[in-house]
């Protein structure tokens, strides 16, 4: 089958979205089927990774218009392609009905899928969420059950919310490497194995100021913290002039393929403390490298993670985060011998090629 993912910001890179297709992607490759990955992105151009077509569009980064922009110019090279193309995979709701209806006229099989609810977003005010809201709602009930999810606590709230019922999808990870080869830890001044470290997009939804504040309370001089991502938006900025007179706290930027391995295997423990999350795939690449996990109590965490897994905190609470954190550097050798069994449950579960898997055995029924 020739499958068109169409979604996320310049592939490659380090966001969830944009990790999600091109992991996927490369897994349908393998499985002998054609992927075409369609992205945003500040200039246009067509590149090739892994056998991949990945097709950049012009469309704003970070704006509230750029989802359903990026659908309607996709939409341009769903027309030229249309005798190729078997199904179009929007990786969002967000008008994307719209776009979609017109790749059905062009004999496609259409789907989406909701990697997160935009209104749970707390940069959000309270009309923006509100309208956002009321979008959601038409998108959802527009695109009809033609929906993929990646959690099943994310499938509970859309039906909740939004009356819907969703196909559970959820996402993947790569097998952890043995050694993986890199050299960012001296690059930036990071001891090995006394540092915890967070990966993902500086958002706040991600309650990373809430970490940073925990870490200079906390007051240790044994440990860093580690933060990987996009630091040049707005929140990204604030964040760094928040931490700025603390040493112990290392801004690395965006990391990928074996710098990300390399901070993975060698860090202390994982911090996960967002508010709201999709699938945690940070988490899931902690947890296969068997490193001790500190996370928010919220359900997403909650489908991956077992109760005597996980250091859990209350989401924005500083003080309970610096009891996570202190529990794991006093009890270290107790909290680590269930690690293990983490790591047994990703390879088991969540590995790309067994959701690859589940994809293709989803839009072969559609």
């Amino acid at each position: 089958m020739r499958i068109v993912l169409i979604g996320g910001q310049r592939v490659p890179g380090i966001g969830g979205i944009e990790s999600y297709v091109l992991n996927l992607g490369r897994e349908l490759t393998e499985q002998k089927h054609n992927v075409t990955i369609i992205c945003s992105d500040r200039t246009a151009y067509t590149t090739t990774i892994d056998g991949i077509d990945i097709v950049h569009l012009v469309c704003p980064k970070s704006n509230i218009v750029a989802i359903p922009l990026l659908f309607l110019k996709s939409l341009s090279y769903i027309i030229s392609h249309r005798k190729d193309i078997d199904v179009v995979n929007f990786q969002s709701i967000f008008f994307a009905f719209i776009s979609g209806w017109i790749a059905q006229l062009c004999n496609c099989k259409v789907c989406y899928t909701i990697h997160s609810l935009a209104e749970d977003n707390p940069k959000h005010n309270g009309l923006l969420k509100a309208a956002i809201r009321v979008a959601s709602f038409v998108s959802i009930y527009c695109c009809g059950r033609r929906i993929i999810t990646v959690s099943n606590s994310k499938a509970a709230e859309i039906k909740r919310r939004y009356g819907r019922t969703c196909t559970v999808i959820p996402c993947g990870v790569n097998r952890p490497l043995d050694n993986p080869k890199s050299d960012i830890l001296d690059r930036f001044g990071i001891t090995s194995g006394a540092y915890y470290l967070t990966i993902g997009r500086m958002d706040p939804i991600k309650n990373l100021d809430t970490l940073i504040q925990a870490f200079i309370d906390k007051g240790s001089s044994e440990y860093q913290l580690v933060l990987a991502g996009d630091y040049t938006n707005n929140h990204g900025m604030q964040l760094r002039n928040m931490a700025q007179e603390n040493e112990n706290i290392i801004f690395v930027g965006p990391v990928m393929g074996d710098d990300k391995e390399h901070l993975l295997a060698h860090s202390f423990a994982n911090c996960l403390v967002s508010s709201s999350e999709g699938m945690p795939l940070s988490l899931l690449e902690a947890m296969s490298y068997s490193k001790p996990c500190i996370v928010s109590d919220i359900p997403a965490i909650r489908e991956v993670l077992k109760d005597d897994w996980g250091q859990w905190c209350t989401a924005r609470d500083v003080n309970s985060l610096i009891e996570q954190m202190a529990r794991v550097e006093a009890r270290y050798n107790e909290v680590i011998e269930k690690c293990p069994n983490m790591s047994a449950y990703v390879l088991n579960n969540h590995t790309w090629d067994r959701i690859a898997e589940r994809y293709t055995s989803y839009i072969l029924s559609l």
